[in-house]
């Protein structure tokens, strides 16, 4: 096994190679043996000898986004200038859907372009999917002289939205495979285990009660029906992506706000999310009207971004920011109070950053509880419908033991 790195000497000097080592920490400890600083330690893509072809794994465009940001903070923050930097991630890149889009901006680079400039002319969603705030932050550490620090600011970030939606997909994949095998099950019954009973019942369907004949009706249904119930369910499936198609993400995730369970979950997740960005932009010098701005337009609930605007108007006409949050209802009380500390002794943005983790670590809360609701209440809709079944299949079986005198 090799390892290919990119490394830092004791003069500044940028260096590359490859180390034949066997694990990643002994490649590790032989880069500091040698004095090098690491910047880019990979598992070698030469192929060994006697050893077959492999598929290189694509990489998402948003993950290569954040690893693009991710290691040209690392390269400016070791003292590499940005021209070598964008050439040693174009090195790096080679033959992949970013190779052309970092090409170009580093041509404008060369040419005098501001990297701001650059970034925003040539990002693009297939490649280099870069959020607005991405390039505000990059703007901002220009005018201040702290590109490095601000592109650590904008991949932290990117890493955390990224996160909040990894920490949503999880949280809600155990109970859809919950759902999914209870329902299954269910359909096997009725299709399988009901329709057997109902032969040894034939002609006796007047004496069965109620509960049976209705069981014994339904899997007869199921059962001669299974194609179609399954073309129904298919286009059911088919129109439900068609209709969220058509909505789109936000005209859903907002009505989903209002419901009863799942509503306080996702508000207060997108309460975490806006706060964390505004707190972001706000420490990186971004001006707060720009802040708020590029705030509303990366919320996911259209309210929350209509408020949000109406705080940004509310600022240009003089009002303080913690006041036009206390009225536009965006903040509960105790967020309230930190906000209006960091106004009085010009900690905006820390105070934000104080809102932001609360709100994120009440987001978690709540998810945790709303998986604990869902368990529960699936395996008892689905347990309870097995059980009248049983229980239908139960008294109709009672019902032939009856001997009639």
């Amino acid at each position: 096994m090799a390892f290919d790195y990119t490394a830092i000497d004791a003069d500044g000097r940028q260096l590359s190679g490859t180390l034949p080592q066997d694990s990643e920490p002994e490649a590790l400890a032989e880069l500091n043996r040698q004095g090098l600083t690491p910047i880019r330690l990979d598992r070698s893509r030469a192929k060994a000898p006697g050893s077959g072809a492999r598929r290189q794994k694509k990489i998402p465009p948003g993950v290569a986004a954040v690893l693009f940001i991710r290691e040209l903070a690392s390269l400016l923050q070791a003292g590499v200038t940005l021209e070598e930097s964008l050439r040693t991630l174009l090195e790096g890149r080679k033959g992949s859907a970013q190779e052309t889009v970092l090409t170009a901006i580093l041509s404008d680079v060369l040419a005098g372009e501001r990297f701001s400039s650059a970034l925003r002319t040539h990002a693009a969603p297939g490649s280099l999917p870069l959020p607005n705030f991405v390039l505000a932050l990059v703007s901002a550490g220009e005018s201040t002289g702290d590109l490095p620090a601000a592109l650590g600011r904008a991949a932290d970030q990117m890493e955390f939205d990224d996160q909040i939606r990894a920490e949503t997909s999880e949280a809600l994949v155990y109970p859809a495979i919950l759902i999914m095998a209870g329902a299954a099950a269910v359909l096997f019954v009725f299709s399988f285990v009901v329709p057997r009973f109902s032969t040894l019942l034939a002609g006796k369907r007047a004496d069965l009660p109620w509960l049976s004949a209705a069981v014994m009706s339904t899997g007869e249904f199921v059962n001669q029906h299974s194609v179609a119930l399954l073309m129904a369910a298919a286009a059911l499936v088919a129109g439900g992506l068609a209709l969220r198609k058509a909505l789109g993400p936000e005209r859903i995730r907002s009505a989903a706000a209002e419901l009863p369970v799942i509503g306080p979950w996702l508000q207060q997740q997108e309460l975490s999310r806006w706060t964390g960005m505004l707190a972001l932009m706000l420490q990186s010098r971004v001006p707060i009207l720009t802040s708020l701005d590029l705030t509303a337009a990366a919320v996911s609930l259209p309210e929350v971004a209509t408020k949000l605007r109406q705080t940004l108007a509310d600022i240009g006409r003089g009002e303080s920011i913690s006041s036009s949050l206390s009225e536009r209802g965006l903040l509960p009380p105790s967020a309230l109070s930190m906000v209006r500390v960091g106004e009085r002794t010009g900690q905006l943005g820390q105070m934000m950053g104080h809102v932001a983790a609360y709100a994120l670590e009440q987001n978690r809360r709540q998810r945790r509880r709303l998986v604990a609701l869902i368990e529960p209440a699936a395996i008892l809709v689905l347990g309870g419908i097995i059980a009248l079944v049983i229980v239908g299949v139960v008294l109709a079986l009672t019902s032939l033991s009856e001997v009639k005198f």
